[in-house]
């Protein structure tokens, strides 16, 4: 029982650190592209 609660620990913690991660990478990304201003009329 306590392997099988040590696994689901660690591919939680695996799941939670790859979210963090692309997460953080998306953000990256959006900071590269640079914002056009909106033409104003």
């Amino acid at each position: 029982m306590k392997k099988l609660l040590k696994l689901l620990l660690i591919l939680t913690t695996i799941f939670s650190m790859f979210l963090v991660g692309f997460h953080v990478g998306q953000e990256k990304e959006k900071a590269r592209i640079p914002k056009f201003q909106d033409d104003q009329d």
